[in-house]
């Protein structure tokens, strides 16, 4: 079973913990479960609930955590989206150009667009258009 399938499940109550075999047991991850059912703001009190005694303080048994959510939760089912951060092709050229400068990741170089004013990243670019570094670092990637 999937973790979606698990939070069905704990909305439908059709299988208690006692009628998984050791395969779906395992895949109860608790840490996945919180994050799926934290994007329902109906369930974040719970959630902050639970994940009290999860994780590092790791008092509650995987079991004791699916029995809780299966007591706690309602039988509507209503399934909320994962949040999805939105890059858009500007972006990723954008981080491209001060990944260069920076001589960093492009991952690190996105933080990079947070920080810095739209002044200061077109100045980098405008910087780097002409570079002809540019043209052979591109021809690397391929």
């Amino acid at each position: 079973m999937n973790p979606f399938e698990h939070v069905k499940n704990l909305h439908t109550k059709k299988r208690r913990w006692e009628d998984f075999n050791d395969e779906e047991k395992k895949s109860f991850n608790v840490f996945i479960i919180n994050k799926t059912l934290s994007f329902n703001p109906n369930y974040l009190n719970i959630v902050n609930m639970v994940q009290n005694y999860t994780g590092l303080n790791q008092v509650l048994s995987q079991k004791e955590v699916f029995n809780l959510y299966f007591s706690l939760l309602p039988t509507k089912f209503r399934f909320y989206r994962w949040i999805k951060g939105a890059k858009t092709k500007k972006d990723k050229e954008k981080a491209e150009y001060l990944a260069m400068h920076f001589k960093v990741s492009t991952r690190e170089a996105y933080d990079y667009l947070q920080i810095l004013d739209k002044k200061t990243i077109n100045q980098i670019i405008k910087n780097y258009k002409n570079d002809t570094s540019r043209k052979t670092i591109q021809s690397t990637k391929k």
